[in-house]
């Protein structure tokens, strides 16, 4: 089997636990495909300075940090696993929080950060997918305490989200269709 064809698999029997109402499982195989398309998109040869390039684009309120850390990034160095996976998200996540955006309306395209764990501390999104979700899920087998899957409830153009954080249940299809129609899937 094909890399492309596995990560099309767990994308399906991500759907099929979804169907079933099995979230957390559906949620697990979403992580896997983004995780396995993450190294077809940025594969090991990608240098690491491709990462700090997508940050200093994607979340311009931090470029001081993002510039430190860029500049003493050896220019050899190759991604990372992690920083492979975070990009993914940062290509993925408009179409995951709103994946048909009307006119004028809200679109997010850059900088979303959400408060998370018991300090509120603002968090990238791509740090909350990467620590709070797919390493709780592979290392703890759970999500922890600090984040879980709730139904989203929206006042005016704002998405709240619970105490601890909470993400959408409908983010997870979301995600779906947005791995679905990468290029590299074909």
């Amino acid at each position: 089997m094909s890399r492309v064809q596995g990560i099309r698999d767990r994308i399906e029997d991500a759907r099929v636990l979804l169907k079933a109402s099995r979230c957390d499982g559906a949620f697990v195989l979403a992580l896997v495909a983004v995780a396995g398309l993450s190294r077809i998109r940025y594969p090991g040869t990608t240098p690491q300075r491709v990462y700090f390039d997508k940050l200093l684009d994607y979340h311009p309120d931090q470029h001081a940090n993002t510039k430190d850390r860029r500049a003493k990034v050896d220019e050899s160095r190759k991604m990372k696993d992690g920083q492979a996976f975070k990009c993914m998200i940062l290509d993925l996540i408009s179409d995951v929080i709103v994946p048909n955006p009307q006119p004028g309306r809200f679109a997010p395209r850059e900088n979303i950060r959400i408060p998370f764990g018991k300090s509120r501390i603002l968090t990238n999104i791509e740090e909350l997918f990467y620590k709070a979700f797919r390493n709780s899920f592979i290392h703890e087998g759970r999500l922890t305490d600090d984040a879980y899957l709730t139904a989203p409830t929206i006042e005016g153009e704002v998405l709240r989200l619970n105490d601890p954080t909470g993400i959408p249940v409908r983010w997870i299809p979301n995600l779906l269709a947005a791995l679905a129609k990468a290029p590299e899937l074909g």
